[in-house]
């Protein structure tokens, strides 16, 4: 199926020479077409689904234009842009079939992926995501590093300790960089892990 967001999508990429990101082309459709911003009433789906159609558009034009135009275009996760053929080296002439990133075009240029991804699938995407955020640090670490005794400590507890060490370690106070780092990351970990 022909994906209607193409033509908007190439006339952003053509304003945009050296390249633009997702996130861009995502807040202009949102500002010129109304009914991108009625895909669904769960705010999460609805983010979802836009991004997919944006995607899906992507890979319809990256296809297209290769095959009709022999043009390439290129699209990575902070910049996507057309580049001509002076700018295209051989090795990313074989971008669209060779790839790494072929499974990725597959499951964007998949409707079924699409039309069959609910509210409740969307949401377990974001817990896992989360959960895997949650999986890489080491919770007592962080406790150590904030200098708290309480296995289970509040989000105030939490913020109220963070504050104090922060400005004790604040590198415009003197402090070391590094520890104060160390403390922000600590407190970004005990954040998530409190509901």
């Amino acid at each position: 199926m022909k994906n209607p967001l193409i033509a908007p999508i190439l006339a952003i990429l053509k304003n945009h020479p050296n390249g633009t990101s997702e996130f861009d082309i995502l807040k202009s459709l949102q500002q010129q077409l109304p009914e991108f911003n009625q895909l669904a009433e769960d705010n999460n789906l609805q983010l979802f689904r836009q991004h997919f159609l944006i995607m899906n558009a992507l890979y319809q034009l990256q296809s297209q234009l290769w095959q009709e135009e022999n043009l390439m275009l290129s699209i990575q996760a902070t910049r996507i842009h057309l580049l001509n053929n002076e700018q295209t080296s051989v090795s990313e002439n074989t971008y669209v079939n060779n790839s790494p990133d072929a499974k990725l075009a597959a499951y964007y240029l998949d409707w079924n992926e699409y039309e069959q991804t609910d509210v409740d699938d969307v949401r377990r995407l974001l817990d896992s995501f989360y959960k895997g955020i949650c999986l890489t640090g080491d919770r007592q670490s962080a406790l150590q590093t904030l200098q708290l005794t309480i296995d289970n400590p509040s989000k105030s507890e939490i913020k109220q300790q963070y504050r104090k060490l922060a400005q004790q370690h604040h590198p415009d106070r003197g402090g070391d960089q590094e520890i104060f780092i160390s403390l922000r990351e600590a407190y970004e970990q005990l954040m998530l892990k409190v509901g």
